[in-house]
């Protein structure tokens, strides 16, 4: 099975994951109660919702922009702007509502494009920023489990026993701690200490800080569109502790939270405010649906205001799964030791080098190491008697066998000097 298909098979999954959790968050509803609410809801602080919206995605970018920053960016990049980081956000938020989890894909594949960036670069600032809020989401979901202890009760008591004794067995299981909990502690702990290097971490948390509150205050706005603050008593810590409540649905991969975030939301009204399923149900529906109209709208628009499309953010159309799987999974090759390539580059002009028209052997390079002569030509008898050391600059004539002194051997040198003999005729 290719990448492709998995992918596709994953993406079917989250969509009828989605389908199946949206009919049991609305099972039993009145649909037509929820219509009646949603049409006489007091949509006065709908401009004030969408606003919170757009200012918490501008403050996500200007963190952003700070992680960017810190980073080692190549000669020929350009600069990462709040505008530019704001439009990938966008973009990103709009792409998880048609393919769940490809927002951070394609919003990396967009800032990647404009700042001439390569992409694992941009991709890391994103992890190191999604290990930062989900510390602060766990720091959320522990203040709820404290200011909802009234609420939870001997639910509560039994819940926090079961969970430490399940964390108590975890960490008794070794390969459990060597094969989870061991590496996100370490990559929780890596892109942390990276926040370090940014050389502003006031701003990193006057951000971070920025954007949790603003997403406390749109999970309340709603309860005051549809006036079920007053009749259920639902303050502002309320509205928190369902903001916290429904980040767990909006992780759950589905289609922009579709479904697993209207069943959290729905149980968590039901059971821990005391709220009648049909309200409850309206207030998923509507919060829900205002953050797709406008992240929709809002990310069609940072495109067009681009200029580009949803194909160019990988260059045309959807990556080659296939081929990023291989790349992935090939184990990179080692280079070679700088010793061996300088011999194998001698050897190479070694072979390359013209050939010598006497002897037919190929002609050393300049640069390469100078060949070692034959036994027999190095030096001949007398000079070895004499203890004279070949000489590698002068080259022996023709017929000699001798760096040093430049003779012949002694038969060629007797063959030379002695008269020719006839050969004795036969008898």
């Amino acid at each position: 099975m290719t990448a492709r298909t998995r992918r596709r098979l994953a993406q079917g999954g989250s969509f009828l994951l989605a389908g199946v959790l949206l009919w049991l968050a609305l099972r039993g509803v009145d649909l037509q109660t929820v219509w009646e609410a949603l049409r006489t809801a007091d949509y006065r602080w709908l401009a004030p919702l969408a606003l919170l919206m757009l200012a918490s995605h501008l403050l996500r970018a200007w963190r952003w922009v700070l992680l960017l920053r810190a980073t080692d960016a190549p000669p020929k990049s350009r600069p990462a702007t709040l505008r530019g980081a704001f439009y990938s956000v966008m973009i990103g938020y709009m792409v998880n509502y048609a393919a769940p989890r490809l927002g951070e894909a394609a919003r990396t594949a967009n800032l990647s494009a404009r700042t001439r960036r390569p992409f694992s670069g941009v991709f890391g600032t994103v992890v190191v920023e999604r290990l930062l809020d989900t510390a602060v989401l766990g720091l959320a979901l522990v203040s709820t489990g404290l200011l909802l202890i009234d609420q939870l009760g001997v639910l509560n008591e039994r819940g926090a026993l079961a969970g430490g004794a399940l964390v108590v067995w975890g960490l008794r299981r070794r390969a459990l701690w060597a094969d989870y909990v061991r590496p996100t502690l370490r990559s929780f702990k890596s892109g942390l200490l990276s926040l370090g290097r940014t050389g502003r971490p006031w701003a990193l948390t006057v951000s971070t800080a920025g954007i949790w509150v603003c997403y406390g205050l749109m999970a309340y706005l709603p309860l005051l569109i549809l006036e079920m603050a007053g009749p259920y008593d639902l303050s502002l810590i309320d509205g928190w502790c369902l903001m916290a409540l429904g980040a767990i649905g909006v992780a759950i991969p589905s289609p922009g939270g579709t479904g697993s975030y209207h069943y959290i939301t729905i149980q968590s009204l039901v059971w821990l405010f005391a709220v009648p399923r049909a309200p409850a149900a309206t207030y998923a529906v509507l919060t829900h649906g205002a953050q797709l109209v406008v992240y929709v709208i809002v990310g069609f628009a940072c495109l067009l205001a681009q200029g580009r499309t949803l194909g160019d953010l990988w260059g045309g159309g959807e990556p080659d799964w296939d081929r990023v799987e291989t790349a992935a999974s090939k184990p990179k090759r080692r280079p070679a030791p700088a010793s061996s390539r300088f011999v194998r580059a001698i050897k190479r002009r070694q072979r390359e080098a013209p050939a010598d028209p006497r002897s037919g052997t190929p002609t050393r390079p300049p640069s390469a190491a100078p060949r070692p002569a034959p036994r027999s030509s190095r030096r001949c008898a007398g000079c070895r008697l004499r203890g004279r050391s070949p000489a590698p600059s002068r080259a022996p004539p023709s017929g000699a066998c001798c760096r040093s002194c430049a003779r012949a051997p002694p038969a060629a040198r007797r063959r030379a000097s002695s008269p020719a003999r006839s050969r004795p005729p036969p008898r």
